[in-house]
């Protein structure tokens, strides 16, 4: 009997030189955009010394992102005009591992050693929440049914009787981006200045119960500093199936609940 073996050859990055600098860009600009992204600029300094530029011209729905993802990443040189090499090019992505970071890695032609995304803000922990479970029904991508929601937190609130359930609120408009805001009723709401408070709280918080978006992706991010960190993600049931078959924007550090 004759042997087929197909091999598979994934995308390759054209024009991408390993002698050449990296300029890299998340097309969409989300805080999820950016976060699968976010061990590239390390990755290519240490096994193919490149220096890694924040095209100028990329775009974020919320300027403090790139603060966080980029600006506090000690790979990334600053921002330059360039030609786009990396990132969410148009043509590139193939679920080749079954893991966006791992993916993204191996794409652009890296050995893949990472699985989650990464931040390099540690964060400022308060006591005072470590009780409080942080409540972030705010979705971008996906449109969630309310009623749905509203069980899923009853459930979570008798899994975890003692704590409190809140939401979060910026004291500014933070987005430029169309958002949905689910009301699923709360035990009250903590206003925060900015991106890295809510870095700093999520970290501090007993748990996040988030929908898929870039809170929940932040929080894995996040569980390098605080490891004990209860994160749970809500999605629809086809929207996982989807993010399963293509390896996008799961990661094992999260516990997710589907309906």
């Amino acid at each position: 009997m004759l042997l087929t073996v197909t091999i598979y050859n994934p995308p390759q990055l054209t024009g991408n030189n390993i002698m050449d600098d990296v300029f890299l860009k998340a097309f969409h600009g989300g805080l999820g955009d950016c976060l699968q992204f976010s061990t590239l600029p390390e990755e290519f300094s240490k096994q193919q010394g490149r220096k890694t530029y924040i095209l100028e011209s990329a775009t974020f729905r919320n300027p403090e992102i790139y603060d966080l993802v980029w600006g506090k990443n000690p790979y990334v040189e600053g921002k330059k005009e360039g030609t786009w090499n990396a990132g969410d090019l148009p043509g590139l992505y193939s679920n080749v591992l079954g893991n966006a970071i791992q993916n993204w890695e191996k794409l652009h032609g890296l050995e893949p050693v990472n699985t989650l995304p990464k931040i390099y803000y540690e964060p400022e922990i308060h006591s005072d929440v470590k009780d409080i479970f942080i409540v972030d029904f705010t979705s971008i991508s996906i449109d969630y049914d309310q009623q749905e929601l509203k069980n899923i937190l009853e459930k979570v609130k008798t899994e975890y009787p003692d704590k409190r359930f809140v939401s979060v609120q910026f004291s500014k408009q933070v987005s430029d981006g169309k958002h949905n805001d689910y009301d699923v009723g709360l035990d009250g709401c903590i206003e925060i200045e900015n991106i890295f408070r809510y870095c700093d709280l999520i970290s501090s918080a007993y748990g996040l119960l988030a929908l898929s978006s870039g809170a929940s992706h932040l929080s894995s991010a996040l569980k390098q500093y605080s490891p004990d960190l209860k994160s749970i993600c809500v999605m629809p049931q086809e929207w996982y199936n989807n993010h399963k078959e293509r390896g996008l924007f799961l990661f094992d550090n999260i516990n997710y609940l589907t309906y």
